[in-house]
């Protein structure tokens, strides 16, 4: 009896009353509050993974749940070793279900790298993630995840999963014996039925039309080619209406047949209609002209296509089918190599060279389902193989990251673009369009899934509620991007927002110094000259008012006096530039014989020959032979001249 009530005050400890609240499953966890049920484990010395803690909550339609760990790993593979399972008493009945320790009892089990789960009621059975509604995020590698779970699935179809308002909830990492809570501790929820704000859905159709809309979609399998699946794949092209559609999973489908079908589906009333580039399984297809295609990256297909106005400039659009699965190493390649080609794209030479500021959309079937450094790389231009690729590059035009837009469905709050109820994989976003944020902006993005969408807007968009679920295991990715008009003062085609030198042309953006300031527009030794003019046309050091050090500034020597500012004697009469313009206006520092008497300047200097002037002897030519002429003479006595 002791022990039972012991147990009982444990419960009481770790019992939560739910709140409600509104999650969207994108691997974000910004809409996880403190105000939420939440266990957090005490930091634990293990040999492998500790539990850090959890938070639960719910909404009409699911439990969310959001894990904590200390350490990196991939919630559905093994690439990182781990055997993390999660377990549900869902009548808290301690008699009934699997029994994970004394008093608690899991209906519903799951060990996530073996991608199983069991259903312990009578009769038990082993169910699929499909069958209980499982959506976690994100895909990649983290030590943060949060999943859902339906709550009104039926996993043998026969039972529900929840058939009581309290539930206890455990996680154990089977490879070294962690527990959350820790033995003989439970944390029990109850579903709070407090209704959360409804989710207002996404319009389908472009709400300002200036915007430009691009899709990516994964058509597995050549589907427009399939008499079954094309009407489907017509509806939602149609419905979609982009004006660049990225296609993966084309590869018998030729850009003839491709064209046709987009000049029958969307008819752009123009002489050539649709423009298309193709690449293996990657078809692009564009209401606006190709104007050149780079097919040497590997699964990645990048077109630069011809904008019209109001855009300010072309776009460079990427369409990409990493490789699929296991191949972590093939996509970490894929990723650094493209990185490697945007740098190229960013600078003088190569087999690339963009103006600055144009804006690129990176899209498609990235198939990130490992390691979550592949789309680091892709975000950041963090290189791994740097010996092969080079160095890293900053990705977007003002050295900032790219942005990784999250496109939710249009009438849930989820994020995953990829399922099949067939496969043993739960669902995934699997599909991206990465964009510089510096020079564009996204307005508007969704998945399109239409099983869950209102009749009211499948029959205004004339879509089929099956539709996208007959088309392809993907659904397809959509961003209305608006490019921006940047100002740019002195039309060296660098924005002002981005420019290091605002009233000075500066294309090139040099700052010899790196302060900041640009060449064109600094005077660092304050002698009258740019730091660009010296650099570029002068040749003399922008560090230096007096790059020759002939008593003369390089601003002087250059603009009045004309002589060379790195050259002390720039007519070679053996006297300096400075001694020549400030002893006398007779003498001339650009010509070694000033007065034209067959004798050089030094030398009349030095009363070897005939000294300019009138007056013999009146060295400083002020009209008399004076003491200071003397000390002149004397000055330069004993000096041997050529």
């Amino acid at each position: 009896m002791r022990f039972n009530l012991t147990l009982l005050l444990l419960w009481l400890a770790m019992t939560s009353y739910g709140q409600s609240a509104p999650i969207t499953i994108d691997g974000l966890f910004d809409d996880w509050d403190a105000s939420l049920a939440t266990f957090n484990d005490v930091p634990e010395t293990i040999a492998g993974i500790d539990i850090l803690g959890f938070q639960v909550t719910n909404d009409d339609r699911y439990l969310y749940v959001h894990l904590m760990l200390d350490t990196e790993i991939d919630l559905t593979d093994n690439i990182i070793p781990q055997n993390l399972s999660m377990y549900i008493d869902v009548d808290t009945d301690g008699g009934t279900g699997f029994p994970v320790q004394p008093g608690f009892g899991s209906e519903l089990g799951i060990q996530f790298d073996n991608l199983f789960a069991y259903y312990d009621v009578v009769p038990s059975s082993t169910v699929n993630f499909y069958d209980f509604g499982f959506h976690p995020a994100p895909t990649v590698s983290s030590a943060e995840f949060e999943f859902a779970i339906e709550r009104n699935a039926i996993p043998d179809g026969i039972n529900p999963l929840f058939p009581e308002s309290t539930i206890r909830i455990t996680f154990r990492e089977l490879n070294d014996g962690d527990e959350c809570p820790n033995d003989n501790t439970f944390f029990e929820y109850t579903f709070d039925e407090t209704a959360v704000p409804d989710i207002t859905p996404i319009p389908i159709d472009l709400q300002n039309p200036d915007d430009l809309r691009i899709t990516c979609y994964n058509m597995l399998g050549n589907g427009v080619e399939n008499g079954t699946r094309q009407p489907a794949f017509e509806r939602i092209v149609k419905a979609l209406d982009p004006h660049i559609l990225g296609w993966s999973e084309a590869g018998n489908v030729s850009i003839a047949s491709m064209k046709n079908l987009m000049d029958i589906w969307i008819p752009l009333g123009t002489p050539d209609g649709w423009y298309l580039a193709k690449d293996e399984d990657l078809i692009t297809c564009s209401r606006y002209p190709i104007l050149q295609e780079w097919s040497s990256l590997w699964r990645q297909f990048p077109v630069l296509i011809d904008l019209p106005e109001p855009y300010v400039s072309d776009l460079l659009f990427v369409n990409a089918h990493l490789s699929c699965c296991g191949a972590d190493g093939n996509r970490q390649d894929q990723v650094d190599e493209f990185v490697s080609f945007w740098r190229d794209a960013k600078t003088s030479g190569g087999i690339i060279d963009l103006p600055a500021n144009t804006p690129m959309v990176y899209g498609g079937d990235l198939n990130l389902v490992g390691f979550a450094q592949q789309l680091n790389t892709l975000v950041t231009g963090d290189i791994q193989d740097e010996a092969t690729y080079g160095a890293d590059e900053p990705m977007d035009w003002d050295g900032s990251e790219l942005t990784d837009q999250q496109c939710r469905h249009i009438e849930a709050r989820m994020t995953y673009t990829w399922s099949d109820d067939g496969q043993s994989y739960p669902p995934g976003r699997l599909d991206f369009q990465i964009f510089t944020n510096a020079v564009m902006e996204a307005n508007a993005s969704f998945s399109l899934r239409t099983t869950e969408l209102d009749p009211a807007i499948l029959s205004a968009s004339g879509l089929l509620a099956g539709d996208t679920y007959l088309a392809s295991d993907h659904l397809p990715v959509t961003v209305d991007y608006s490019i921006m008009q940047l100002a740019d003062s002195d039309d060296d085609g660098v924005p002002d927002d981005f420019d290091n030198c605002i009233d000075n042309p500066n294309p090139s953006q040099a700052d010899w110094n790196e302060n900041g300031i640009g060449d064109a527009c600094e005077d660092s030794d304050g002698d009258g000259l740019s730091d660009e003019a010296e650099l570029t046309i002068f040749g003399s050091n922008p560090s230096l008012d007096d790059t020759d050090q002939d008593g003369l500034t390089d601003d002087l020597e250059v603009n009045v006096v004309g002589t060379n500012p790195t050259m002390q004697d720039t007519d070679l009469d053996g006297l300096s530039d400075g001694l020549e313009w400030n002893y006398s206006p007779e003498y001339d520092p650009l010509s070694e014989d000033s007065d034209n008497d067959g004798c050089l300047d030094a030398d009349a200097f030095h009363l070897l020959c005939g000294d300019i002037g009138g007056c013999p002897g009146d060295l400083d030519n002020n009209g008399s032979v004076d003491t200071n002429d003397l000390l002149t003479l004397l000055s330069g006595f004993g000096t041997f001249c050529d």
